[in-house]
């Protein structure tokens, strides 16, 4: 990757202190617009509505991700695992672009722009597009995000269920949120990290800090993540965005950019997004206060239904939400759109907008998928899930679903 040589840029995070800036390039891509953008597009999407310092961008979670990136490498190098210049350059570079995909209001729009295409799968092709800019300089960065470097561990530190994505969002949610059971021991879980046959694995004495982070990870799901007002204002967002579609697809006049227009005429599928460079351009100019000009405009002068959504979601006149383990009696859902239909005098297309059921599941740890390792003193490996003496592992396996009905208030 070349520009060995060390920067002494330093910037202030409030969770850690100081983050450094290692090297050049790290510099490069902080400059770059891609990465820019990420400071237009709020962390937790439409959470502020629930918790008011819920504000925080990707990209303070991204330099967060890095800075923390950096302290398990600087640990694992003391544990006798250093890495090349190249390679450790390699991680920090992907690591720091892993969220370069998101739509704007992240999870509340992802689907809605472009069919069928995990933002992961976005991420890598801007990332490729980035590459290709910089002359190959992210080869490395790119081959530890796909997985294809000959050290499993550095992308198990990128995308795994114990990544430093995971272990920054938790932390930097939890502290913006004021929810302090998301409070996790990152620090001391750094500390129990190794490598054992090139793949990361965690000591056993760091097994209850683990534990906390799971425990941790599955409260902020049900009170933050997945709190039912942030769902009720993400479904409503979802759903303003797809009325928008059918008033273009109508030919009603309403207001709307070039960039947006793009999404919304006829939605790209994955292999659009990947063919057409138009495209990606336009997405990467897309970011929350976009999408908020387009809310207020329409909220003011637009198709009835259209206005009505959209003064909900800048009103935060919100549906209700209640959850059951029960399948929800979709007659009930639908004279409840009915009554609100009228209520409002819209038309009876408006009903599956004004009251639905959706559901919500969340497992907040799965064994199939790239598990939790633990090495004991002997050297014996085994993944979290064995460990039969640990009662919450059990619970935390168990995947939980849940009904939800959005009716009118």
């Amino acid at each position: 990757m070349g520009h060995s040589h060390l920067t002494n840029k330093i910037l202030n995070d409030p969770l850690y202190g100081f983050i450094r800036l290692e090297s050049p390039l790290i510099l490069n891509l902080l400059d770059h617009p891609l990465l820019q953008r990420l400071r237009y597009i709020r962390q937790l999407g439409m959470t502020y509505l629930v918790y008011p310092g819920a504000t925080h961008s990707r990209l303070a979670h991204a330099l967060g991700a890095m800075h923390l990136m950096q302290n398990a490498l600087d640990i694992l190098q003391h544990k006798g695992y250093g890495l090349s210049p190249d390679d450790r350059l390699g991680a920090l570079g992907a690591i720091l672009l892993h969220d370069l995909g998101h739509a704007p209001f992240s999870h509340a729009l992802e689907g809605f722009l472009i069919q069928d295409m995990p933002h992961e799968e976005i991420s890598l092709l801007l990332m490729q597009d980035l590459n290709q800019a910089m002359d190959g300089a992210l080869d490395t960065a790119i081959d530890i995000f796909t997985n294809r470097h000959e050290l499993p561990f550095l992308h198990e530190l990128v995308s795994s269920q114990l990544d430093m994505d995971r272990l920054d969002y938790l932390s930097r949610d939890s502290f913006f949120t004021g929810v302090t059971e998301g409070v996790i021991g990152v620090d001391r879980i750094l500390q129990m990290l190794d490598v054992h046959q090139g793949k990361l694995v965690v000591e056993r004495k760091g097994v209850y800090s683990i534990e906390k982070y799971l425990m941790a990870r599955n409260l902020m799901y049900w009170q933050v993540y997945l709190h039912k007002t942030v769902l009720s204002a993400e479904y409503l967002m979802g759903h303003i965005i797809r009325r928008a579609r059918e008033c273009r697809l109508a030919g009603l006049p309403i207001q709307i950019s070039g960039d947006l227009a793009m999404f919304l005429d006829s939605p790209p599928n994955a292999d659009d997004f990947r063919n057409n460079p138009e495209l990606r351009t336009s997405y990467a100019r897309l970011d929350d206060a976009e999408i908020m000009v387009h809310l207020k405009a329409w909220a003011r002068s637009s198709e009835p239904l259209l206005q009505h959504l959209c003064g909900q979601l800048m009103q935060r006149r919100l549906s209700m939400v209640t959850f059951s383990t029960e399948k929800p009696d979709p007659q009930r859902i639908q004279m409840a759109g009915q009554a609100e239909a009228r209520r409002l005098g819209l038309e009876d297309e408006a009903i599956p907008y004004l009251a639905h059921a959706g559901i919500v599941q969340n497992a907040v740890y799965n064994p199939e998928h790239q598990p939790i390792i633990i090495r004991d003193r002997q050297g014996k490996t085994q993944g979290l899930e064995a460990l039969k003496d640990h009662a919450y592992c059990v619970d935390l396996l168990a995947e939980r679903t849940q009904y939800a009905q959005y009716l009118p208030k």
